[in-house]
């Protein structure tokens, strides 16, 4: 009887614990479906929306992918920051001014220099530089191997003249053009795939100096008006501020060789060429920091002279940073620079020439038909 007894008691023990476990079931159950969709739709919502970092990337830089300096000029503290440290710029320490002068003489973008030079070396880490004072990982003409300088100095003066043959030359401007010559993806030297970080680490480098100075978002095509073979100038507005010929400039008298375009959030905007032709002149005359009224510059700044047929140019000045390379075949409504207010300005616009056979003349019967349209 005892033991008939003890086995009921077992039972009812037994029907207890599973009871017990039954509720528990009951009230986990909900709560395990609630995780799973949960899961489930922050999993869409992030393969939809990407990541708070990625959405913010996107907002402040919306140029996919380019990261640009705010002021088309080098952040001087962050370059110091990194140029003036040991640790992070390893053999490259107090070469930052080297970087700056060289890119000058070249016409080329100090930052993507700096970029690729401390990526090359593994921020000043590499064999190569510290060895061979190879900051670029140039190698021997015949193959055999690096090439060898006497000084770091001399190493980045061979360095600024291959990215000038590619970037001038070449018109490889942006980093994933350069990646393409500098890491080719697929390479047969390259059996671990270590090339297809050359691009998206070159980036993260550029942002940690501050973002790119010069061709930051040249991959931004925009749809531009075109009336027969010739296209409007700017993307952003046909607003004219200042016409062609003589003018007031604060007490003075001054021949205005030009029309500005011009209107509240034009800096920055795509600048385009008038007609088909040839890049012919693609530098700096005067200063080029962005200025101001209250501190005015000289001379057009970055500027930009294409060749077309007929004995016909245009001039387009006071751009942001420098524009298209010389050589550089251009269409109607392709982009040549950026507006900006380098040189002799009081604010962001575009001054557009037109010199027909060597004189300038008034611009506004060649865009009317923009205007007013009306061929």
């Amino acid at each position: 009887m005892k033991h008939i007894w003890g086995a009921v008691k077992a039972i009812g023990k037994t029907k207890a614990i599973g009871w017990m476990i039954g509720i528990a079931a009951v009230n986990i159950i909900p709560i395990l479906i609630g995780l799973v969709l949960m899961s489930i739709m922050f999993a869409i919502i992030g393969a939809l929306g990407g990541s708070v970092d990625e959405q913010q990337s996107t907002q402040n830089n919306p140029s996919a992918g380019y990261v640009c300096s705010a002021t088309g000029e080098v952040n001087q503290k962050k370059w110091d920051d990194i140029f003036q440290n040991q640790k992070r710029s390893g053999a490259l320490k107090g070469h930052g001014d080297d970087i700056i002068r060289m890119s000058e003489e070249k016409g080329i973008d100090p930052v993507l220099f700096a970029s690729i030079a401390l990526h090359e070396t593994a921020w000043g880490e590499s064999n190569a530089i510290q060895q061979k004072n190879n900051p670029g990982g140039l190698m021997n003409p015949d193959g055999s191997g690096l090439y060898s300088f006497s000084t770091l100095k001399e190493g980045l003066e061979s360095m600024s003249q291959t990215l000038y043959n590619r970037i001038e030359v070449d018109g490889l401007v942006t980093i994933k053009q350069l990646g393409r010559v500098y890491a080719p993806v697929g390479a047969e030297n390259d059996p671990n795939n270590l090339n297809e970080h050359w691009v998206p680490t070159t980036k993260k480098i550029a942002q940690k100096l501050g973002g790119l100075t010069m061709h930051c978002d040249t991959s931004a095509q925009p749809d531009m008006e075109l009336i027969g073979d010739k296209s409007w100038i700017s993307s952003h507005t046909k607003n004219i501020t200042s016409g062609f010929g003589n003018r007031s400039c604060g007490g003075c008298s001054s021949f205005h060789g030009a029309i500005d375009v011009a209107s509240n959030g034009i800096r920055g905007t795509p600048i385009t060429a008038f007609a088909d032709g040839e890049i012919v002149i693609s530098k700096a005359n005067g200063t080029t920091f962005q200025s101001s009224s209250s501190n005015m510059g000289t001379g057009y700044g970055w500027y930009v002279e294409v060749k077309h047929e007929n004995g016909m140019r245009t001039r387009y000045g006071h751009m942001m940073a420098k524009g298209k390379p010389v050589g550089t075949k251009v269409k109607a409504g392709d982009v040549i620079g950026k507006v900006g207010s380098t040189g002799a300005s009081t604010g962001a616009h575009l001054h557009f020439e037109v010199i027909i056979n060597g004189e300038k003349v008034d611009p506004m019967p060649y865009v009317k038909p923009f205007l007013t349209g009306k061929q």
